[in-house]
């Protein structure tokens, strides 16, 4: 499995949207040199068994079922010098959060570190690779390999799929923490990282 913004007068939906709006560019990548974050990470965690379904036709594979999927990722970030970790949240499309949490009025985490499950639709993930297209592409190998169409439809057929889920964090000083205040610096930057997550997928039989 794959493995870092500005607030203050910012209202929380306003953060939420600034910091989604920046997902698509994200990289892979260990929070900057002189930040006030000195790593930012998340990684899938457990065994996920539970697939993901794709419906059919007698022309092929339609979509993907709408049922809610339960996707379980170990997140960690931590504040470099005097600073602390104020903000965190899990993301997935723009404009989708599974989790956020802050400190409140607090002085803030020096670390944080956390294993987090939630529950999310397909619609609501950034895939590599959807449900839809690892069957599409299930299909195709085994209609290479010398079956019909009709012969693979035939039956339920298993695979995997690849989704993106988004972690971002905040850090600042401890007395803006205290103070609820987060305007100038570092303080509303975000440092952000990303995991690709492996998804079981079934391929239903066409009916």
């Amino acid at each position: 499995m794959l493995g870092g913004t500005h607030l203050g007068s910012f209202s929380k939906l306003a953060i939420v949207t600034l910091v989604v709006a920046t997902l698509p560019l994200l990289a892979i990548a260990p929070a900057q040199a002189g930040s006030n974050m000195a790593k930012v990470d998340i990684v899938s965690e457990g065994i996920d068994l539970a697939p993901i379904y794709v419906s059919s036709n007698a022309n092929g594979y339609t979509g993907s079922e709408p049922a809610k999927h339960k996707f379980m990722v170990r997140v960690f970030a931590k504040a470099s010098g005097q600073n602390r970790v104020w903000k965190v949240a899990i993301h997935g499309l723009k404009g989708v959060t599974f989790f956020q949490k802050d400190v409140g009025k607090s002085e803030g985490w020096d670390v944080y570190g956390k294993s987090h499950e939630f529950w999310a639709k397909p619609g609501e993930v950034k895939w590599m690779t959807t449900p839809k297209e690892a069957c599409d592409a299930n299909l195709k190998k085994m209609v290479a390999a010398g079956k019909t169409k009709a012969q693979v439809l035939a039956n339920d057929r298993k695979t995997q799929a690849l989704a993106f889920v988004y972690f971002t964090a905040f850090a600042d000083s401890k007395a803006h923490n205290k103070k609820g205040k987060h305007e100038s610096g570092g303080g509303i930057e975000p440092h952000n990282d990303n995991t690709a997550y492996t998804v079981p997928v079934v391929c239903r039989m066409a009916l």
